[in-house]
């Protein structure tokens, strides 16, 4: 299973969630055996003063799970970087758990 995490983010913290994000690759590479899913896909947003009711979805052409997430920005900003991967980190496991408590179907 492939494990993508993108998104819209302030150019000031691009950097600290480019770090972010490839710490947290790294671990959901290791943590994610779902079988039956191609790819999981995570849509970042973190931008000031934006708010949105992140989706959750399932694209059964491509056999992939796509979720958003809303991450707090004043917070991601002054945090250091160990700081940084454990916000997102939290942030995508539970948009995972927010996924699994909605009964999208996925056959």
């Amino acid at each position: 299973m492939k494990v993508f995490i993108g998104g819209e983010l302030e150019h000031s913290i691009s950097d600290k969630f480019r770090k972010a994000r490839n710490s947290v690759i790294e671990y959901m590479d290791c943590l994610c055996d779902i079988s039956y899913i191609n790819e999981l896909s995570f849509y970042v947003f973190c931008l000031k003063g934006f708010t949105t009711n992140p989706l959750s979805r399932y694209s059964k052409k491509r056999n992939r799970i796509e979720l958003e997430i809303l991450l707090p920005f004043d917070k991601f900003e002054t945090a250091n970087d160990s700081q940084c991967v454990e916000i997102l980190k939290q942030s995508i496991l539970d948009a995972i758990e927010n996924y699994k408590n909605k009964n999208i179907p996925q056959h």
